[in-house]
């Protein structure tokens, strides 16, 4: 930022050196020759940008030479104020001349807010991947150019008047409100300006370029708003332009942009070959490559930064859609033959190669019409839905839709002061929409409420908007955990809208019903639902939809909680994509989708994985919500319950606890599904941890919680009476612990869907060890052994095999080595299904296999068990080598000892011997393993002997 910009002081030292101070990272200059100063300024390269700070005695003299320069961006002057009024005159003659100061901190805050201007003129071009041929693969930040798109189209349709002048105007003003010169020019424009010369203005005023580029690269879209006036009048000139030239010229023309980039930048084009590349702003662009050189200078000193030129092939006989004009006759610099683009022109990116001779950096592109195919589908949409309703509320709509809430809210309470004719019931039902995504759940009601009460004035007409409103109010129900009230509303509003054949509010109906359907456990009426919504919004909405994401994601939390999470990743990971294709990157949706893939990965086991996925949708939401916000409370509660499931539980109750903090902010007194989740986590944690008495006060507001919004018989109901039992049998009150066992098989037994088998082998595993613990180990372990059969039947995780091996491993202590097998290869079994096949674990497996195995002989004393010891123990010697794990040791010295048995005493003494080596190394400090190892072969030895 700061190498491009030169700070030149003309005979005032005592300001240049203020300035040095303040500006630290930008050269400072100070001149007292005229001559030197001049010459200096000359030879400065086109691409810096120079700030002169000069007094008014040399404004003439110095000005009259060197304002015509490119590199003479800013022009400051040092005044008193007396003398100021002496100069008003130049104002008019000199376009640059930011204002005249007479304090210095005027003056540094000026130059500061110019540096931060000049600093987004830089940015011009935004990335967007092709991984495939199909021009709709564009990679995570193609939703911006989308939107971007789509308020281009919003504004060509807004209207056109002195309404929307006078407001472009009165922002310029408060930009410029301290800067005298300006607000002069801004004043001249307000008098003179004709939409006919919008190029001259932009091309010629820098209060004009400035202030829209910079609203356009850090997308601003309330300030883009403001400058709609002068967006049309420059869209529609340059369009004019663009066909007056077409007609002479059909051929094919090389344009030239020269820049400097930093080497990151550099870096990521080189990266980007065969990929698309769009501006975000306006682009200029010249005929002549040798004025784009000019631009870089003959050579550059700074190795943070390369020289770039871009060159851009544009073929007016092939595109269509990309609008691009030579604004030469209309610029003040003719010479640079200069061609500028429209804001949302696509190249694509075809080579990047280095001239070693001038060390200058060629990019070659081709304007292409690809990412403008994926646009006019949601563009379309956009006009069916202004053909049934205004432009005006459209925008504020667009605003929500893209995740920019307080500027919705701001425009629409702007609207509904004054709403010229504009429907307000249709302002407060979007104001409800917007409330609603705040979080503010009982605004959100009061603004539907509002919008439900003008509606129903006018029933019948109105009873195809009517049902949008019923559906939000039911949905906004929904999430303060009202779910009977929620599907109320949903019925009611489906039987309005079927007979009005909405397409969009019935699919979204659907949606809404499929939810509550599945929170209930009726998981076949719910993917019923969903599937209707899905084949509405695919016949109905563009290919690639944020609606159609929504729906693909709601599918795949149906499957995720039947346990299909193969079905699950899929949908999901269908959804994140599209989701990403079509929205800004930072947008509700892309977290929640984020949300939803760490849940399935979080459920097989890959936890940080899943975490990774949590986070992420955590930066996204917190740049969104700054202020906090009920889905952020449910982003902890994900991140805690996965620590909790990785076993780091002082992580899990660190979340947990944010969780709930935030949630007090945000949804005191809404019981919902989360506030389950989070009192249920923070119980099992604590249990974990031995706080048993905290454990249990938990567990129960958890379980008070999940019977108020559960049906009897669900799945959540019966965890919660779990986890009290669990509380119970950790403090011995085995009694009330059994009562609670007891108490969750009673609620599965009227469960009308399909039981959670998770849930009820957890149940019976928790009865057997709190049978075990009272001393009845028969009844105990008879218990755990079911719970190892109906785990073998569900969706194979390696937690879910860790869990089987702890109750083997029960087993083996009471030398049930049957039993103990049958969990050992239920366990080996699932580890196949969901892990590499030499993953340590699977090692682990085959060694307590083989253990058992070798148990079992010592009993019965027979060759097959000592033959498939041995075949087991090779299996998980061969894994363990890979990664010298101390195992090896252990498992060394067993095959010995079946070789031993066997009579093999030349290989038992070859496996104890390597067996010596590897306790050694692996174990120096255990001198009794070491001694039993020897001993073995100094039997060996003799009995060879």
């Amino acid at each position: 930022m700061w190498k491009h910009i030169q700070l030149i002081v003309y005979r005032i030292i005592d300001i240049g050196e203020f300035l040095k101070n303040e500006f630290r990272d930008c050269v400072v200059l100070s001149f007292i020759d005229q001559k030197l100063c001049l010459d200096y300024v000359n030879s400065v390269h086109k691409a810096e940008t120079i700030f002169l700070v000069l007094s008014f005695m040399d404004v003439k003299e110095i000005l009259n030479i060197i304002h015509r320069l490119r590199q003479v961006d800013s022009v400051f002057i040092y005044s008193s104020e007396q003398q100021y009024k002496q100069y008003e005159d130049l104002l008019d003659k000199y376009s640059k001349i930011i204002d005249t100061f007479h304090q210095y901190t005027d003056l540094v805050h000026s130059i500061q807010e110019n540096i931060d201007l000049s600093f987004q003129q830089l940015q011009s071009f935004r990335f967007y991947e092709q991984h495939q041929k199909s021009t709709r693969d564009l990679c995570k930040e193609a939703g911006s150019f989308l939107w971007l798109r789509i308020f281009k189209d919003v504004v060509l349709n807004l209207p056109h008047d002195e309404k929307a002048k006078k407001e472009m105007i009165e922002t310029l003003r408060v930009c410029y409100r301290n800067n005298r010169c300006q607000l002069k020019l801004i004043e001249r424009f307000n008098r003179e300006y004709q939409s006919e010369h919008a190029i001259l203005w932009y091309t010629g005023q820098p209060f004009l370029y400035k202030q829209l580029n910079r609203a356009l690269r850090t997308e601003d879209i309330n300030f883009l708003y403001t400058f709609r006036y002068f967006i049309y009048d420059l869209t529609k000139q340059l369009e004019q332009e663009y066909q007056k030239q077409r007609e002479d010229c059909d051929f094919i023309i090389k344009l030239y942009r020269g820049v400097r980039l930093s080497i990151k930048e550099v870096n990521k084009l080189e990266t980007s070959v065969s990929k698309l590349l769009s501006t975000n702003g306006y682009v200029s662009t010249s005929l002549s490559k040798q004025v784009a050189l000019d631009f870089l200078g003959s050579s550059n000193d700074n190795k943070e930064e390369e020289n770039v030129l871009f060159e851009i092939e544009y073929d007016f006989g092939k595109i269509k859609s990309i609008i691009v004009a030579s604004t030469a006759h209309l610029s003040k610099h003719r010479n640079e033959e200069e061609f500028l683009f429209d804001l949302d022109a696509v190249f694509h990116l075809q080579s990047i190669t280095r001239d070693l001779s001038s060390n200058v950096i060629l990019v070659k592109m081709t304007a292409v019409d690809e990412g403008t195919k994926i646009a006019n589908e949601y563009i379309e949409e956009h006009r069916r839905f202004m053909s049934r309703g205004s432009v005006v509320i459209l925008f504020g709509y667009l605003l929500a839709d893209i995740g920019q809430y307080e500027k919705a809210q701001h425009y629409f309470d702007c609207l509904l002061e004054n709403p010229n004719g504009e429907d307000v019931s249709f302002i407060h039902y979007h104001l409800g929409v917007i409330k609603y995504y705040q979080g503010d759940y009982e605004a959100a009601l009061n603004y539907y409420q509002k919008s439900y009460d003008r509606l129903i004035e006018d029933i019948p007409s109105r009873k195809g908007a009517l049902s949008f409103v019923l559906n939000d109010i039911g949905s906004t129900f929904k999430a303060r955990g009202q779910y009977d009230i929620a599907l109320d509303f949903f019925l009611y509003a489906l039987k309005i809208s079927e007979t009005y054949s909405n397409y969009y509010i019935i699919a979204n109906i659907f949606g809404n019903m499929g939810n509550i359907y599945r929170i209930k456990g009726d998981y076949d009426r719910a993917l019923s639902c969903q599937m209707k919504c899905l084949h509405i919004r695919e016949k109905y909405q563009p290919s690639f939809h944020k609606d159609i994401a929504k729906a693909l994601n709601n599918i795949a939390v149906i499957y995720n909680d039947k346990d299909d999470l193969d079905n699950a990743l899929e949908y999901h990971q269908r959804s994140l994509k599209m989701n990403e294709q079509c929205l800004p990157a930072e947008h509700e949706n892309i977290a929640s989708s984020l949300i939803h893939v760490g849940n399935v990965l979080s459920n097989q086991g890959k936890f940080n994985d899943a975490l990774d996925h949590y986070i992420r949708a955590l930066q996204i939401r917190q740049i969104i919500f700054p202020n906090g916000h009920p889905t952020i409370a449910a982003n902890f509660s994900s991140i805690g319950q996965t620590y909790y499931l990785k076993k780091d539980y002082d992580h899990a109750l660190k979340y947990l606890e944010m969780s709930l903090h935030l949630r007090e902010t945000f949804l005191l007194g809404v019981e919902d599904t989360n506030l389950v989740d989070v009192f249920k986590y923070i119980g099992l944690s604590l249990i974990k941890k031995n706080r048993h008495y905290d454990a249990l006060s938990y567990c129960q507001r958890a379980l008070k919680i999940s019977k108020s919004i559960y049906p009897v018989g669900h799945a959540i109901i019966m965890d919660c009476l779990t986890n009290i039992g669990i509380a119970y049998s950790g403090i011995d009150d085995y009694s009330e612990a059994l009562k609670y066992f007891e108490k969750a098989l009673e609620n599965e037994a009227q469960k009308t869907t399909k039981s959670n088998l998770i849930q009820r082998a957890r149940n019976y595993d928790n009865m057997g060890m709190c049978w075990c613990r009272q001393g009845d180990e028969k009844t105990g372990l008879k218990y755990r052994m079911e719970a190892v059969r109906i785990i073998s039947q569900v969706y194979p995780r390696s937690q879910y095999a860790d869990w089987i091996d702890t109750i083997g491993n029960a087993f083996i202590d009471k030398k049930l080595f049957d039993e103990a097998l049958e969990c050992y290869l239920t366990s080996l079994n699932m580890k196949a299904d969901c892990l590499p096949a030499d993953h340590i674990d699977v090692a682990e497996s085959f060694m307590l296999i083989g253990d058992v195995y070798l148990e079992k002989n010592k009993i019965e004393d027979s060759e097959q068990y000592d033959t498939k010891a041995l075949c087991y123990y090779e299996k998980a010697l061969a894994i363990y080598r890979h990664s010298d794990h101390p195992n090896i040791a252990y498992i060394l010295n067993s095959i010995g000892s079946i070789y031993e048995n066997l009579n093999e005493y030349r290989l038992a003494l070859v496996y104890y011997k390597d067996g010596s080596i590897m306790y050694q190394k692996h174990y120096p400090s255990e001198g009794t393993i070491r001694q039993l190892n020897e001993n073995n072969i100094s039997r060996i030895q003799q009995v060879m002997n």
